[in-house]
C-alpha cells in the first residue's frame, strides 16, 4: 500500500476547511465549560465523524442525523484530522 504511505494526517481547526468535507474530530480546544457541554451534547467528541455543510455566515455541521449551526468562536475550538498528500 504505497499510496497510503504518501498520505499523512494533519490536525487542524475546522474553520480552516471547506464545506462538504467529512472529517474526524481529534480534540476540542479549551473553551468555557458551557460551550464544551454543548459540543459534547451534540456528539462533537474525539473520534466522531462530522461533515461540514456550510461555512458562512455560520458553520453548519452534520453529526450523524443531527445538523447544528455554530458561530466562528465556537467552531474554531473543534480540531479535526484531514488528509494531506
Amino acid at each position: 500500500m504505497e499510496g497510503a504511505d504518501s498520505l499523512k494526517l494533519e490536525p487542524i481547526s475546522i474553520v480552516k476547511l471547506q464545506m462538504e468535507k467529512k472529517v474526524r474530530v481529534v480534540g476540542l480546544l479549551p473553551a468555557d465549560k458551557s460551550q464544551m457541554r454543548k459540543l459534547t451534547a451534540f456528539g462533537i467528541l474525539p473520534g466522531a465523524e462530522i461533515e461540514i455543510l456550510q461555512t458562512s455566515p455560520v458553520y453548519v455541521l452534520r453529526i450523524g442525523y443531527t445538523q447544528i449551526a455554530l458561530d466562528y468562536e465556537i467552531a474554531k475550538n473543534i480540531i479535526v484530522l484531514r488528509h494531506q498528500k
